[in-house]
């Protein structure tokens, strides 16, 4: 009888421990597939100021988020549990070309940093932006068609930053699962001109990346400044009276991005480390407390609470600064 019982008690442990786990896997399950426009998702980083170093392992009580500067409940958080979509966007200028095969080179180590439901796209920009992969899961393809690149005939024929960013959103659109993290990687020497009121604005370029669910991240590589562009007049201020320089730091900035600088011959581990860090981020999401989705921006802000702050010290958050209402 003791033993019968026993047993009895061993299988009611078994019950009540198996099925906790197994309704903790179909819960973060169901909370990938159930993410849709009325939740509110913000990728967030927390790094230490002076070093840079990424901090992992917070709960969502270690945050506050606001809306227009009302505090929101937060109901959903998660690290490292939503798929990529991820769109490599890389500069085919002249002062780039000479690092390209140090780009094929690192893309494939940096690339098996993802997951398997992760997805990538290519995209080259110079004059025109091209599409040479479609969303695809298969890294060997992209790596491939990244060797590719060199045989470019556009290779050199100018560099339209705020265009390529434009198109890379709109195409991100067509991203196959709907729920996934949404990230654009530039790989640029983040040198681009244009000619005053020619192409789309930085507000077109803030809006479409807005609208597409995207953050902007940057591989900054060491290039030349063309020769040409010394014969452009500048103004007594040292600026170019016909053009516009075009960066990606406030999209960056905007969106929550992150940036790093790569000499040619650290490509391969800063676009490796840009990969991890992707990974690494926090997915915080809220229910906006309002009736209806009229269109307008609404402004985000993310902080530590204050005991997490004392426990953590000097640290920098990154988040995307708002999102529109649709």
């Amino acid at each position: 009888m003791k033993r019968k019982s026993a047993k009895i008690a061993v299988l009611l442990l078994i019950s009540l421990m198996t099925p906790i786990g197994a309704m903790a896997q179909t819960r973060d399950a169901q909370e990938t597939i159930r993410l849709s426009t009325n939740l509110v998702v913000v990728d967030t980083q927390v790094l230490r100021r002076k070093s840079g170093e990424v901090i992992n392992g917070l709960s969502a009580g270690d945050f506050e988020i606001y809306e227009d500067g009302v505090r929101q409940e937060i109901t959903h958080f998660s690290q490292d549990k939503l798929a990529l979509s991820v769109i490599l966007l890389i500069d085919l200028s002249g002062s780039v070309s000479p690092v390209l095969h140090y780009i094929s080179d690192g893309a494939l180590s940096a690339l098996q940093r993802l997951k398997e439901s992760d997805e990538v796209a290519l995209m080259t920009f110079s004059s025109s932006t091209q599409l040479l992969q479609d969303f695809t899961k298969n890294r060997k393809l992209v790596v491939e068609r990244i060797g590719s690149i060199e045989k470019s005939p556009v290779i050199g024929q100018g560099t339209l930053l705020y265009k390529a960013l434009y198109e890379a959103a709109m195409h991100m659109n067509k991203a196959g699962n709907p729920t996934s993290r949404r990230v654009i990687v530039t790989v640029t020497d983040n040198v681009s001109w244009d000619y005053h009121y020619y192409g789309v604005s930085e507000q077109e370029v803030y809006d479409r990346v807005i609208q597409s669910g995207s953050m902007v991240c940057g591989l900054i590589v060491e290039g030349s400044l063309s020769r040409a562009e010394k014969i452009f007049r500048r103004d007594k201020d040292g600026r170019d009276m016909f053009r516009r320089r075009m960066t990606i730091d406030q999209f960056v900035n905007q969106t929550g991005g992150e940036q790093m600088k790569a000499p040619s011959t650290e490509i391969s581990i800063r676009l490796s480390q840009l990969i991890d860090h992707l990974r690494t981020s926090y997915s915080i999401g809220f229910s906006p407390g309002r009736d209806q989705n009229d269109g307008r921006y609404r402004r985000i802000n993310i902080a530590l609470t204050p005991q997490a702050r004392k426990r953590l010290g000097d640290v920098v958050i990154r988040f995307k600064q708002g999102y529109y209402a649709r």
